[in-house]
């Protein structure tokens, strides 16, 4: 055992019987003061204190108030007169001390209460360094858990971009080998040329929502909104990315009204229409096919825009809601972690509007993105 037992007494006499007593079997310390006590504390592992009451400069019990304070996990032994008793129980009693003593007291009695002290500081020890290990497991799994969710974040585009670029050379192979056969049809060539445009137009956008991923999660976010957005043309891409998702999946029933832009990037509006689609469509992949419904709706409310996104998958658990947007939430519903939800709502948050959920009394679970309109409509 490497900690010590600290003996505070001003009467030296004491302070040496104490010491002769125990430090055969204990590593002891001793001060005569409240001062020096501390000192001891701050340069030494201490694991039991024990302080006499009645001393010139504080009180033995206003000693261990402080050292509760300033050395939570030391244990505090008080020794105490009789005439002292009420105040060693009223200190008992607000938690500034374990136990305390009597004068005179028994060296047999002292030394069974340090060992009964000590085995209780190294319990606590030992109790602190599991939850230490425990923190860093958490820690660790959260880690795991949002590489996991960037994972499935990432894994979409990719594909995207990959079946873009894929496309795109196969339209040029066939370009080249027209051109070597010098078949010059002109009209035909350039429909390739069209449709390679296109496909590198979904590419872009494929590469574009990768690196607004990466934007999203870095900290401090710093980007400054500059650009008007028409959430319905957002919509309209975000549906493209998902239509052989929705096809597989689920029907999809709009309702997306002319709206005024919101003020913002349409980058990012679009990672967060599609966090919200990709969740819907993921909560009703468990319902028999044809079966599942994933509702949008786009419509303005004062000077507010707002969209809301809705499916009839299974409900959000209650204990879920409160933490559903929480970037290391792991939900027990076919909604993910919750790191493309937490990305959404700091998106939403930085553009002045904000993100709700709830459930559907009619069953399945409704989401909600409000925000500020850019500039007034035309009148």
């Amino acid at each position: 055992m490497t900690a010590h037992i600290l003996f505070v007494d001003d009467d030296e006499s004491n302070l040496v019987v104490w010491e002769t007593a125990c430090s055969d079997e204990f590593r002891v310390l001793t001060a005569t003061r409240a001062s020096r006590a501390l000192e001891l504390l701050a340069e030494n592992e201490v694991a039991v204190i024990v302080a006499d009451q009645r001393m010139p400069e504080v009180t033995g019990i206003e000693l261990l108030e402080r050292v509760r304070v300033d050395f939570p996990h030391v244990v505090r032994i008080l020794i105490t007169a009789y005439s002292d008793l009420a105040a060693a129980v009223d200190a008992i009693n607000r938690g500034n001390v374990r136990r305390y003593l009597r004068k005179p007291c028994a060296l047999h009695e002292l030394r069974s209460e340090l060992n009964s002290a000590l085995e209780y500081y190294e319990l606590r020890m030992r109790v602190r360094s599991m939850e230490r290990r425990l923190l860093f497991t958490e820690r660790v799994y959260a880690l795991g858990l949002v590489a996991s969710g960037l994972g499935r974040e990432l894994v979409r585009p990719a594909a995207w971009i990959r079946e873009s670029v894929t496309m795109a050379r196969t339209e040029v192979r066939a370009v080249v080998e027209r051109l070597d056969a010098r078949e010059t049809d002109t009209r035909l060539l350039r429909t390739k040329l069209a449709d390679l445009e296109t496909r590198l137009g979904f590419a872009l956008e494929g590469v574009e929502r990768v690196v607004s991923i990466a934007h999203s999660i870095a900290l401090p976010v710093t980007d400054v909104v500059t650009e008007d957005v028409d959430l319905a043309d957002v919509i309209r891409v975000v549906l493209r990315i998902v239509r052989g998702e929705i096809r597989q999946r689920a029907e999809i029933e709009l309702d997306v009204g002319a709206v005024p832009p919101v003020r913002g990037s349409g980058t990012k509006l679009s990672q967060v229409v599609l966090n919200l689609m990709v969740n819907a469509i993921h909560a009703v992949g468990e319902r028999p096919s044809g079966a599942g419904l994933v509702s949008v709706r786009l419509y303005a409310d004062g000077r507010t825009v707002r969209l809301e996104v809705s499916d009839n998958g299974p409900q959000i658990p209650p204990e879920d809601l409160p933490h559903l947007f929480d970037p290391f939430h792991a939900s027990r519903t076919p909604r993910g972690t919750g790191i493309g939800l937490a990305i959404s709502k700091t998106i939403v948050e930085e553009m002045g509007g904000f993100v709700e959920a709830a459930n559907h009394p009619r069953g399945g679970a409704f989401f909600r993105v409000t925000l500020p309109i850019g500039k007034s409509p035309a009148s």
